[in-house]
């Protein structure tokens, strides 16, 4: 049964007399998530007197992307920053059923529905672990560099400047009536090279830009501990696709993390191997071969197209400061 969700968000204008209200009615294809949005401004600062409240968001991931997209709907000036636009990442790569619709995204941007999971224990003996999903239920399984690009796309086609290019640096406002300005490099037009150095001034700054977030670090908000996964695509032969066709497996084992687990995972047309860990970083290559290995005979075969690392928050940042939000993995959620 279609189902029809409002969403409601909350514009700002100085010269005018009330917010602007926007709704937007979406469709879900199966399941309803009923839920509201707001994007709410304070109305009293001059600096706003007949223009929209400006802000930037460094980081194009999915918490960026979406927080452009729902400040642009509101009538915000909205500015996203993401230096690397075809970005892969090992995390983020299944997604529950929840977030299709919380989302809003299409289906044929999950390359496969997984039913089937499976534990296997360092004696490789497997265990279904699969079972408690209903007969309408799967993990969605997408690529990162797929998913952070349609949800980029999608802020702008609502009205969000995207902007190729590395955050460096941010200046605090001197007072309270004086902008962030924001200092980066701009790669819009470039394949490559050194960037133009640029600034931007805005009203307020959301921080998406990851676990090594260089807006957290502006405000000090802090270090936390984080754990590293490791991650190949490995194409193998369709007839050992097959197996994978809606199967996750995860191994445990002290020989492919002695704190984390291994993973192989169905992507479009090839697997997902990796692993991580926190205590061990240093040998994340070796827990990498080893993952491998336990899986070898249902990927032997397989070539390697492309190789992935990115570090996961295990805590939340030790500080808040007031003003400056942190999504995503940024102040490690």
């Amino acid at each position: 049964m279609n189902s029809m969700v409002l969403k409601s968000f909350i514009g700002l204008r100085k010269s005018s007399s009330e917010p602007t209200h926007f709704a937007v009615h979406q469709k879900y294809a199966t399941i309803s998530f009923p839920q509201k949005l707001k994007v709410i401004a304070e109305k009293t600062s001059p600096k706003l007197q007949g223009r929209n409240l400006r802000v930037a968001i460094v980081g194009g991931g999915p918490a960026g992307g979406s927080a452009a997209e729902t400040l642009a709907k509101g009538g915000i000036e909205t500015f996203l920053i993401e230096r690397k636009m075809d970005n892969c990442k090992p995390c983020g790569g299944a997604i529950p059923l929840c977030m299709v619709g919380e989302f809003d995204l299409p289906l044929d941007i999950i390359d496969r529905r997984v039913t089937k999971m499976k534990m296997i224990s360092p004696s490789n003996v497997a265990v279904d672990i699969g079972r408690t999903l209903k007969p309408h239920e799967y993990i969605g399984m997408v690529r990162r560099e797929v998913l952070d690009a349609y949800l980029r796309d999608r802020a702008k086609e609502n009205g969000a400047t995207i902007i190729n290019g590395l955050f460096l640096k941010m200046d605090m406002p001197k007072d309270k009536n004086s902008p962030y300005v924001l200092h980066y490099s701009g790669y819009d037009g470039k394949t490559g090279g050194v960037g133009e150095k640029r600034t931007l001034e805005v009203d307020a700054v959301i921080g998406a830009d990851g676990a090594n977030s260089r807006v957290a670090k502006a405000i000090d908000a802090g270090d936390y501990e984080y754990a590293i996964a490791f991650q190949e695509r490995i194409k193998i032969p369709d007839e050992k696709m097959v197996y994978y066709e809606n199967l996750a497996e995860m191994y445990v084992g002290d020989d492919v993390s002695p704190d984390f687990y291994g993973w192989v995972f169905p992507k479009c047309d090839h697997v997902a191997v990796g692993t991580g860990t926190v205590t061990h970083k240093a040998d994340i290559k070796k827990f990498q071969l080893a993952t491998r290995k336990r899986a070898e005979d249902k990927i032997i075969g397989g070539k390697i197209i492309r190789v992935e690392a990115h570090p996961i928050p295990e805590h939340p940042r030790p500080r808040r400061q007031g003003g400056w939000p942190l999504w995503g993995m940024q102040p490690g959620m």
